[in-house]
């Protein structure tokens, strides 16, 4: 028993002090015989670890940063410091339950590692020596405190998720919640109801929920195959098409039950196979669908995590009316009670000019709309043209216009002399079929001065890759769109007056009776209405950055 005061209390001078910035220390061992012994102890070095420092600082065990310091020492204040998870070494009914629900974190996209799951594994099979079989308090009183930043931890990342949403960099922000977790966690803890609660945090989106679904049925679906990325032709073209079959097989694209020769069916397959990629099903492997075969079986499970962690970070839409663009996908939805009113293939932002992800509200649309070329088009590509070639305004319908909108002779610049550091002119093109806007602009308010608008190169939405524009979005289906917003305005402005309006080349206001909202967002996966099961081309490369900070340690 001396022996075992003598630990207790070196290990107590180390505790008294917790810095925010403090060198660990071996972990020292408590061994305790009988077993009663265990709470009174662990409830000393509770004390001796808690009750000095602020919740300000965060608390390390075993060089582990436990991220809901805070929490923990509330709770553990509240309860005056003694064990809550464990009795005499054995771990009680919550415990158990928590355990449990943080050991199946994947299953929610999350991974259990991140709460402890198995450091709390070891400590419990451990924290009785299997030489003297006397019980460690240490590990038991660590037993306690990971089990409570767990149950914080776990709550925050389900509901809010584990990122800042403008950087996707790694952040704790449990104040997103608009709930006292100290008294959720007193709730819980009392009626035995942590699973319940946990869960009650999860998103309850329709999309979140359906991705969550196929997750499972996906690890199910493949449980007993795997693949790795597929290698080019060029490593070995004599058997590309044997590892291409393989790969088909291994993903369940490939069918013998396909009907005509092995050619036939490698197409079919492959068909098959860019149809859940959302790319053109033309049964050939072009760049972006040998890009789609290089993910391997972990890929498509991380992809489906990454996307139910989108839903965590971005509300659902709360309005019954609601304009929806998802860039991968290159897609507008018009939703209006849970009903699809009508969708139309987009053009969105190149990497170089990504379109930024936003809310706001379509107040109005131009019909034949002026195009002011943006200040950092002009010094990045136009004037540089017209130093070499002044017949580029011409052919490209352009007027050159002074600090009062007067229309200049742009023949009588020299153009030489300007560059991004003095150009005192605004560049426009003029309306008509030939503007960059198309003969159709739908505005919205935004902080980064983009829209949604016809365009003069039509042909490109036949494209597979769709990344093209400076930032805005180019939409297929214009007029159709415009026949939406002003259906609530048919007596004042009339389909017919649309059509004949878009008709003559002449520009007119046309303001919407009820604005529905617009989201930008950026999903690349999803399921749809059949519980079908989608990828997208990770355009942007968000995936790859989420990928990094969430996996990568």
């Amino acid at each position: 028993m001396k022996k075992t005061l003598y630990l207790f209390l070196v290990f107590s001078l180390f505790l008294v002090a917790c810095n925010k910035c403090s060198t660990e220390k071996p972990t020292p061992v408590i061994l305790l015989e009988p077993p009663e012994k265990i709470n009174e102890e662990v409830d000393k070095l509770l004390e001796n670890k808690l009750s000095h420092i602020d919740t300000s600082d965060i608390i390390v065990i075993d060089k582990d940063s436990l991220i809901a310091s805070k929490f923990i020492i509330e709770v553990f204040k509240n309860h005056n410091y003694k064990h809550l998870w464990t009795d005499t070494a054995n771990l009680i009914p919550q415990a158990d339950s928590l355990l449990s629900a943080i050991k199946n974190a994947d299953e929610q996209g999350l991974l259990p590692a991140d709460y402890h799951y198995y450091k709390l594994d070891s400590l419990i099979k451990t924290k009785k020596d299997s030489v003297t079989k006397k019980y460690d308090a240490v590990k038991v009183y660590a037993i306690n405190l990971y089990l409570t930043d767990a149950f914080f931890k776990f709550i925050v990342h389900l509901n809010k998720g584990r990122l800042n949403v403008d950087s996707l960099t790694a952040e704790w922000n449990p104040q997103k919640i608009d709930t006292n977790l100290v008294q959720v966690f007193e709730e819980s803890f009392g009626a035995n109801k942590i699973k319940e609660v946990i869960n009650s945090f999860e998103p309850q989106n329709k999309q979140y929920q359906l991705l969550k679904q196929a997750l499972k049925n996906f690890k199910l679906e493949f449980k007993n195959s795997n693949w790795d990325s597929l290698a080019t032709r060029e490593s070995d073209s004599l058997t590309f098409k044997e590892r291409l079959k393989n790969r088909l097989i291994a993903s369940h694209d490939y069918f013998d039950e396909f009907s005509g020769n092995d050619s036939i069916k490698l197409m079919k397959s492959i068909k098959n196979f860019q149809c859940k990629h959302f790319l053109t099903e033309d049964g050939k492997v072009g760049k972006l669908t040998f890009r789609a075969l290089q993910r391997t079986k972990e890929d498509y499970i991380r992809d489906i995590e990454l996307n139910m962690e989108r839903w965590r970070l971005y509300n659902p839409p709360k309005e019954k009316r609601y304009v929806w663009v998802n860039i991968p996908k290159f897609e507008m939805r018009v939703m209006e009670d849970d009903t699809l009113v009508m969708k139309s293939r987009v053009i969105t932002g190149a990497p170089k000019t990504q379109t930024p992800l936003l809310k706001s509200s379509i107040g109005y649309f131009i019909i034949y709309p002026y195009w002011t070329v943006p200040f950092s088009i002009i010094v990045k590509e136009t004037l540089p043209i017209l130093k070499r070639d002044t017949s580029y305004l011409r052919r490209k319908n352009f007027e050159v216009l002074d600090a009062n909108n007067q229309v200049l002779d742009a023949t009588k610049i020299n153009w030489k002399k300007y560059s991004k550091n003095y150009f005192p002119f605004k560049i426009r093109q003029r309306i008509g079929n030939e503007n960059s806007l198309g003969i159709l602009k739908f505005n919205f308010n935004n902080k980064y001065g983009v829209y949604m608008h016809d365009t003069d190169s039509r042909k490109l939405f036949a494209r597979e890759m769709r990344a093209l524009s400076h930032g805005c979005v180019r939409l297929e289906k214009f007029v159709d769109f415009a026949r939406f917003l002003i259906r609530e305005d048919t007596l004042k402005y009339p389909y017919d007056s649309l059509m004949a309006d878009l008709a003559k080349p002449k520009q007119k206001y046309v303001f919407v009776k009820k604005p529905p909202a617009i989201y930008i967002h950026y999903f690349t996966a999803e399921v749809d209405e059949n519980n079908a099961l989608y990828f997208f081309i990770d355009v942007y490369g968000r995936d790859e950055k989420m990928r990094k900070v969430l996996y990568e340690k």
